[in-house]
């Protein structure tokens, strides 16, 4: 990989001289530091990247609320702002930089990508809230990060042919495709998210000092699996053809990938979920397929938020996290199956995870009170967090901040060492 030089990008230089911060202030980025920053809303799944060499990666920044959950599940610091606005603002204050190196979408749904005003409401309980953007334009979600910061490279699991499957959200590839057909002709990269590829996300900026002790692999797209050796497995058109519908979940279509940065390694697979027939008419529970390859990890971002058809026993056995966390928008995203299953000590060898929805809706903490999974969620997410994981230059350890998300403070509220 060519050096920063070569590429001609900037340097990510904030931290070079970092002044000592506040105590009760999360630290800055550090050169040597993976970070990985999951952003509460309230409206949508929203994760930020920045790996040890300063690369940066913004995954998903949905907008999508239901108004009769606004007293459960609070927009936050407040509803002044879209939600994929109050991203752009967090993402200043923990990334000097004004061009971020990869934008990356999970699946097409208007929670991990936000919605273009169309006219057309696909959800008549849900909550629309857009803007205009400066090409005239109106939406919200990512495109709001998109009016602050420029973006290098691109990739979502179904590139260049939206639409797959015939579950896309028409909302959300209506807010994206324009924009990205116009960010093309300035110089934006564009590319498939390829299954099974190791480190197609790469370090852009000084990958040389870091070789041999992070990768990131990625395990599946589009229904498509990593076999774990040189191939891929299509599950998504085998599920058509025993089926007879060319139709699959969207969620199902997640792409998802791990990374790996010394002894530490994270899971993400946007809302990877659900059962699919086999060639031979079998069905096999997708998720459970996907973790074995993840096999077991430091982090886990839930799949699917947490919610009922998610985190299924078969990929919480195989991926046995320290601690699972979620971006919530949804009471139903805290759910007690689930939540079981990931503080499940038989589950995970005797461990006893730690599990931060990074909310805890007032309905939830009344209906599990007393519940044991319970003591594995920290008291601060009945009030909205923000979580950031930190690990150490070379990987030997890590470190989970909760952030107040109540206001842009970025308070450290408590800390956890995995």
């Amino acid at each position: 990989m060519a050096s920063v030089a070569a590429l001609g990008l900037p340097r990510f230089a904030r931290c070079e001289s970092p002044a000592a911060p506040a105590p009760d202030v999360y630290p800055t980025w550090r050169p040597g530091e993976l970070e990985l920053h999951f952003i509460y809303t309230g409206c949508g799944e929203n994760c930020f990247y920045i790996l040890p060499d300063g690369t940066s990666i913004l995954n998903d920044t949905g907008d999508f609320y239901r108004p009769s959950d606004i007293a459960d599940i609070p927009l936050l610091p407040s509803a002044e702002r879209l939600g994929g606005e109050w991203v752009s603002r967090y993402l200043s204050r923990v990334y000097p930089e004004k061009t971020i190196d990869y934008l990356m979408f999970s699946h097409w749904h208007t929670d991990h990508v936000g919605a273009a005003d169309i006219g057309q409401k696909t959800t008549p309980n849900a909550g629309w809230r857009y803007r205009r953007f400066r090409d005239g334009t109106s939406g919200n979600g990512f495109r709001c990060v998109a009016e602050d910061f420029a973006f290098r490279r691109y990739l979502d699991h179904q590139y260049p042919t939206w639409g797959t499957y015939n579950t896309h959200d028409r909302m959300s590839v209506a807010l994206v495709k324009p924009w990205l057909e116009a960010e093309r002709k300035k110089g934006l990269l564009a590319e498939k998210f390829k299954v099974g590829a190791l480190n197609q996300i790469a370090m852009l900026h000084e990958p040389e000092k870091y070789k041999g002790a992070f990768s990131i692999r990625n395990l599946c797209a589009n229904g498509v699996a990593w076999d774990g050796a040189e191939g891929v497995r299509d599950y998504a058109a085998e599920h058509v053809k025993a089926t007879g519908k060319d139709r699959v979940k969207q969620n199902t279509l997640s792409s998802a990938f791990l990374i790996r940065y010394g002894k530490f390694s994270y899971y993400a697979g946007g809302d990877v979920c659900g059962r699919l027939k086999c060639a031979d008419g079998s069905e096999v529970d997708y998720e459970e397929v996907v973790g074995r390859l993840a096999q077991s990890v430091t982090v886990c971002k839930m799949n699917h938020h947490g919610f009922w058809d998610a985190m299924s026993e078969g990929f919480v056995r195989s991926v046995r996290a320290k601690a699972y966390i979620s971006c919530v928008w949804s009471p139903g995203q805290v759910n007690s199956k689930t939540l079981e299953r990931m503080t499940s000590r038989e589950l995970h060898a005797g461990l006893s995870p730690l599990v931060v929805p990074n909310l805890v809706p007032k309905s939830c903490v009344k209906k599990y009170e007393g519940r044991p999974f319970m003591a594995n969620i920290p008291q601060e997410a009945r009030n909205g967090v923000h979580v950031a994981v930190k690990v150490a230059p070379g990987g030997d350890s890590c470190r989970m901040y909760l952030l107040d998300a109540r206001d842009e403070s970025m308070r450290v509220l408590r800390t956890f060492d995995l």
